[in-house]
């Protein structure tokens, strides 16, 4: 891991951190003793999986003495970072603090970088996440099997600082892209409660409805898996046949994959070809139960089944009866640490079924659903992407944000 720092613009600093922030590393632990004031603790994970420190964070209880009280507390504009890990490149990960809390304390594994005149903590968040002050904490992290920030590696680590307006035009800017985030990722959120209610209300909530049949899948489809190629037969692969392996199910619809076998491999082997718009399911691991429609035809191994279903039944709708089951199936076929699926036990799978009409009515509304919330999410990971090309340019000067003070501009 190696970034190269480039020259800062005319009027920025690069400062250590130390004499950016005051550097306050909490020892405050868990416990509960008693004699010892009540208090709430900010806690690693409360850092470490939060951009922001605020009220909507459910803190645990603890206890503390007063002078811990008096020297660990949290304030607003303070930024907290975790200072331990297992590896050097995890560690220095900080979270904002927006608002001062009664009685919330920094817990142990973090630190407490409290800015100091002339600093912004806003912006000292964000430059923490820059990759020339990343490097940094990599570098002077300490340890072996665990690695963690001493004293010193605060007095080494050093951070672009640019004039306040600026620190302070650069946070509001780059918060303007957080709160576009996170408005689209609630949206993911309520949109994904919304679309497991349909999927609820329209296929789990009518198996007792009387005008829909009960068949076993084998009897509304044909079902088949395939075999690897011998890698000692190099001439197998490397052609222009797609294989589909059951780590590539990991997407419900499987236009493109890595694996290519030759032409040869299919016919001098027993890989089984698929073709476009079949239905399949992963028989072994972590991928167990997982569904996936093809859109192109490939080949498959043995850890792969077909399910060819007839056409007077909708493929999408059977896909979608069978998300609804997958965590039951792989519940009751795991063997040892993996669950263990064959053909066998999936053509034995019991299915309530509509007429084909209302399947793929039922299928209309649910792929709706769904594809208002994989459109969010790429609009979201859109955000994120443009979000860290603008921080690279905007927190090495290569961008300036000029005239922060005049109005109208």
């Amino acid at each position: 891991m190696t970034v190269q720092n480039g020259p800062l613009p005319k009027g920025w600093r690069e400062v250590k951190l130390v004499d950016a922030c005051e550097v306050i590393v909490s020892p405050v632990d868990k416990k509960t003793v008693d004699g010892e004031l009540p208090v709430k603790l900010c806690n690693y994970t409360d850092v470490y999986y939060n951009n922001a420190i605020d009220s909507k964070i459910n803190f645990m209880a603890a206890t503390a003495k007063p002078r811990e009280i008096e020297k660990f507390s949290i304030i607003t504009d303070d930024v907290i970072i975790t200072k331990d890990s297992e590896t050097p490149d995890d560690i220095g990960v900080p979270a904002y603090v927006k608002e001062t809390i009664d009685d919330l304390l920094c817990g142990y594994h973090l630190t407490i970088l409290r800015p100091k005149k002339q600093t912004i903590g806003k912006y000292i968040c964000y430059a923490l996440t820059s990759q020339r002050v990343k490097y940094d904490f990599y570098r002077f992290a300490n340890g072996i099997t665990r690695f963690g920030l001493t004293t010193e590696s605060y007095r080494k680590i050093k951070i672009p600082l640019p004039p306040t307006p600026e620190q302070k035009a650069i946070a509001s800017l780059l918060e303007k892209w957080d709160t576009a985030i996170e408005k689209t990722e609630a949206l993911i959120e309520a949109k994904e409660k919304r679309f497991k209610w349909l999927l609820k209300t329209l296929i789990s909530d009518q198996q007792d409805n009387p005008e829909w049949q009960q068949v076993k899948l084998g009897e509304i489809s044909t079902c088949y898996s395939g075999g690897t190629p011998s890698t000692q037969v190099p001439e197998y692969y490397d052609g222009e046949i797609p294989f589909i392996n059951s780590g590539d199910l990991n997407q419900r619809h499987i236009k493109s994959v890595k694996g290519m076998l030759s032409s040869l491999g299919v016919e001098n082997s027993s890989a089984k070809f698929v073709k476009k718009n079949t239905l399949l399911m992963a028989l072994y691991g972590a991928t167990a139960g997982v569904v996936a429609i093809t859109h192109i035809d490939a080949v498959i191994n043995q850890a792969v089944l077909a399910i060819v279903v007839k056409k007077n039944h909708d493929n999408n709708f059977i896909f979608f009866g069978l998300e609804q089951i997958k965590n039951t199936l792989v519940k009751k076929y795991r063997q040892g640490g993996q669950p263990n699926l064959s053909a066998k036990i999936i053509k034995s799978i019991k299915l309530r079924l509509p007429s084909l009409p209302e399947q793929k009515r039922i299928t209309n509304i649910l792929d709706t659903a769904k594809q208002e919330v994989e459109s969010l999410k790429q609009l979201a990971e859109q955000y994120r992407t443009q979000k860290r090309g603008l921080m690279q340019k905007l927190l090495t000067g290569k961008w300036r944000i000029r005239n922060q003070n005049r109005r109208g501009k």
